[in-house]
């Protein structure tokens, strides 16, 4: 199954990604896009799953790495 992950930014920091990943993602997840690191604070499936394809929604918020 593939499943093409719309991530969102919670706070527009971020333009967000759509990626293909191999599982979904769940809340508490941290993902990175272009060097910055963000937690998943939501999922919803978008779509029933279609053939080998599942369409997902992830809202994240950013994470301030400390240090």
């Amino acid at each position: 199954m593939i499943y093409k992950v719309s991530y969102v930014v919670v706070d527009g920091s971020h333009p967000g990604a759509i990626i293909n990943e191999d599982r979904p993602p769940s809340v508490g997840d941290r993902i990175r896009f272009n060097g910055e690191q963000f937690e998943v604070v939501e999922v919803i499936d978008l779509l029933p799953p279609r053939e080998n394809f599942a369409y997902v929604h992830a809202t994240c918020e950013p994470i301030q790495e400390s240090g």
